[in-house]
C-alpha cells in the first residue's frame, strides 16, 4: 500500500492543538483506565497516535510503542521526541490505517479517530484480531457538545445550524453486533485552547471552519471578544469535554 498523507492536519493546526494538549487533563485521565487494565502487557498500537498524546507517555514508562499516524506534521512531532528519549523510543509508521504492513501487539489504542471508529466495523474487527491482550478505543462521549462554539457561530456566519456530533453508542452497538461485549468508562476533561492575542484567535476558526476570505473577520472578532477568557498567557477558549474509554480483553 503506498504511503499517504491526511493534509488535514497542517503544521498549524498542529502546533494549535499541542498547545491545548499541554493543558489538558485527557492524557492523566485516560490512562487512569488504561494502565491498571494492562498489566503484563508491554507492546501498544496506537492507531491514529496524533502529537503522542497516549503514545509518548507509554514509551515513557518502558513500553515498546508502534504509532500510525498519516500526518507528516503529527510525525515530525513524534520523532522529535525520539531525538529526546533515546531510551524511550516510539515506532513511527507514516500511512494510512491498513493491515498488510502491521503485526500483533499486545494492546491496540485509538483515540479519536472518527473515520475508523464510527460505523467501521471491518476496523473493529481488525484491532480485535491485532490484540494479544486488550483494546482501548476512545471516543465522544456527547453528541451535544459544543466544538468550538460552532452551535452559535453557524448560524452567525454560514446561517445554517451545526449538525450535532456523533457519540460512543454506535461504536457500542457495532461491537455488539460482532460479538464483543465491552466495558464502558466515561471520563471527563478540560481541553482548553489558548491563543497570544484576538487576532490568533481569528486564525484558528477561519482555518477549522474553512474561511479562506476575510469577510467574516469582523463577526467573528465580535464573537470571540466576548466569549473567549483572559489568561496569563493571553486569550484562552475554555471547553470541558466527555469522552468514553471502550474497552475489552481478550
Amino acid at each position: 500500500m503506498p504511503k499517504k498523507q491526511n493534509n488535514i492536519w497542517n503544521k498549524l493546526k498542529v502546533n494549535w492543538y499541542q498547545k491545548a494538549a499541554k493543558r489538558s487533563g485527557f492524557t492523566k485521565e485516560t490512562l487512569k483506565v488504561i494502565l491498571p487494565n494492562t498489566k503484563g502487557s508491554n507492546s501498544f498500537l496506537d492507531i491514529g497516535a496524533g502529537c503522542g498524546t497516549l503514545s509518548i507517555p507509554l514509551a515513557l514508562k518502558g513500553n515498546r510503542v508502534t504509532a500510525i499516524e498519516p500526518s507528516l506534521s503529527f510525525i515530525e512531532v513524534l520523532k522529535d521526541h525520539n531525538k529526546k528519549h533515546e531510551q524511550h523510543k516510539i515506532k513511527t509508521i507514516n500511512r494510512n490505517w491498513g493491515l498488510d504492513y502491521i503485526k500483533r501487539h499486545d494492546v491496540v489504542l485509538c483515540a479519536n479517530v472518527p473515520e475508523l471508529l464510527k460505523d467501521n466495523v471491518e476496523f473493529l474487527k481488525s484491532a480485535n484480531t491485532l490484540a494479544r491482550h486488550s483494546v482501548f478505543l476512545i471516543t465522544n462521549a456527547d453528541p451535544h457538545s459544543d466544538k468550538f462554539y460552532y452551535k452559535e457561530l453557524y448560524p452567525l456566519i454560514f446561517n445554517k445550524e451545526f449538525t450535532s456530533r456523533s457519540d460512543y453508542s454506535s461504536t457500542y452497538m457495532n461491537l455488539h453486533e460482532i460479538g464483543i461485549y465491552a466495558n464502558i468508562k466515561i471520563i471527563e476533561y478540560d481541553f482548553d485552547q489558548p491563543f497570544k492575542d484576538i487576532e490568533e484567535a481569528v486564525s484558528f476558526w477561519k482555518e477549522y471552519m474553512g474561511i479562506v476570505t476575510e469577510e467574516h473577520d469582523v463577526k467573528l472578532k465580535g464573537y470571540l471578544n466576548k466569549k473567549l477568557k483572559k489568561d496569563k498567557s493571553g486569550l484562552v477558549a475554555k471547553f470541558h469535554k466527555k469522552s468514553a474509554v471502550i474497552w475489552w480483553k481478550k
